[in-house]
C-alpha cells in the first residue's frame, strides 16, 4: 500500500491511498483512511479494520455451472488491446438526479441514483462504440457484497469484496428513448444479485488454486466489456462514509475520487457519493481517448447539467 500527501501553496492537503486489487477494494481503503482520521482525533473507530483472511471462506463445493462462474472463467481467457485511456469526472446535483428519477418512476418505481446513472452512461457510451456483429451490448456491474451475505461481512473487512456480474441487452433496448426501460433492467439485475451467487463465485476462485494453495494466474476484471462500479453501499442513511473522514468536525473533504489503474477494454464507470449528499452523485468515467470528447458533449448527459470536474480531453 502507498500513501501520498500533497500540500498546496494556496492551502489545503490532498491524500492519496493506493493498493493492488488483490489486497483491497475501494471500501477497504476508505474505511482504513477514515479509521486513521478517527484515531488521530482520538475518537472511537466506527468501523474497525478487520484483517482476518478467513472472513470470505465459505467451505462449499462450487457450482461451476452458474452464469457468474462461466463469466469469470471467460474473463480469464479474454485478451484486450492496449489503447490510451483518459478519465473525466461528472458531478450531478441532488435536484437534477431527483428530477430524472421522477421522470423514469413510471417504468422503475424503485430506481436509485446508481440505476439511473449506470443506465444513462451505458446507453451513451454504447453510441460511441462501433456496431457489434451480434447487435448486443454488455455491462459488467460491480457491487460490494459485504451486506449481500448472511451474516453480513463488517464494513471494516480489509480485503476485496467486489462481485462482478454481466447484464446484456439487445441494441434496440439501448435506444435512448427507452432510458426508463434500461434503468428498470439495471435495477432488476442489481436487486437479483444474492448470497448464493456471491458465494458461488467466491468458491469458484477457491477452486482455482493450484497445488500448495497458490492462486492461479491473475486476470483482468475491469474489462474487456464496459464496467460500472457502484459505491451506493457507502451511504448510510443520509450520511456518506466517504465524506465523513475529516480532521475537523465542522469540515468535509472538498472532493473524493476513486481511480482504478490499468483499465483496458471498453471503459469504466464509477458512481460515487457526492459532497452535496442526498441524491447527488459523482461519476468518474474512463474511456479510450478518442471517445471522451464526444461523451463530455453528449446532450443526453448535459440535460442533467453536470459540472465537469476533471476533463479527459
Amino acid at each position: 500500500m502507498v500513501l501520498q500527501v500533497n500540500e498546496f501553496e494556496g492551502g489545503g492537503v490532498a491524500f492519496g491511498l493506493s493498493c493492488t486489487h488483490m489486497n483491497a477494494d475501494p471500501t477497504s481503503i476508505t474505511i482504513l483512511f477514515k479509521s486513521w482520521i478517527e484515531s488521530h482525533r482520538q475518537e472511537p473507530i466506527e468501523h474497525p479494520p478487520l484483517f482476518k483472511s478467513t472472513t470470505l471462506h465459505h467451505q462449499q463445493v462450487p457450482n461451476t455451472s452458474t452464469k457468474p462462474d462461466n463469466y469469470y472463467a471467460t474473463k480469464g481467457n479474454a485478451e484486450t488491446p492496449s489503447v490510451k485511456m483518459v478519465t473525466a469526472t461528472f458531478k450531478f446535483s441532488d435536484s437534477a438526479i431527483k428530477k430524472w428519477l421522477d421522470e423514469v418512476r413510471d417504468q422503475c418505481a424503485k430506481a436509485t441514483p446508481f440505476d439511473l446513472l449506470a443506465a444513462l452512461f451505458w446507453t451513451r457510451v454504447a453510441h460511441l462504440k462501433a456496431p457489434k456483429n451480434d447487435n448486443k451490448h454488455s455491462l459488467s456491474i460491480c457491487l460490494d457484497f459485504r451486506r449481500l451475505v448472511q451474516p453480513p461481512i463488517p464494513l471494516g473487512y480489509f480485503g476485496n469484496a467486489l462481485h462482478f456480474s454481466l447484464l446484456t441487452l439487445d441494441e434496440e433496448e439501448m435506444d435512448y428513448g427507452k432510458l426508463g426501460h434500461v434503468v428498470e433492467l439495471v435495477h432488476r439485475h442489481v436487486s437479483d444479485v444474492g448470497e448464493e451467487e456471491v458465494w458461488s463465485v467466491v468458491d469458484w476462485f477457491e477452486s482455482q488454486k493450484e497445488e500448495g494453495g497458490k492462486y492461479a494466474q491473475p486476470f483482468r476484471m475491469y474489462g474487456p466489456e464496459l464496467t460500472c462500479v457502484s459505491m451506493e453501499h457507502m451511504i448510510l442513511g443520509h450520511k456518506s462514509l466517504m465524506f465523513s473522514a475529516s480532521f475537523k468536525s465542522d469540515e468535509k473533504p472538498v472532493h473524493v475520487a476513486c481511480h482504478v489503474g490499468n483499465v483496458r477494454g471498453e471503459g469504466l464507470i464509477v458512481v460515487l457519493p457526492s459532497v452535496e449528499e442526498g441524491l447527488a452523485r459523482t461519476v468518474m468515467v474512463t474511456l479510450p481517448e478518442e471517445e471522451m470528447p464526444k461523451l463530455c458533449e453528449d446532450q443526453a448527459i448535459q440535460c442533467l447539467q453536470p459540472t465537469l470536474l476533471i476533463g479527459g480531453r
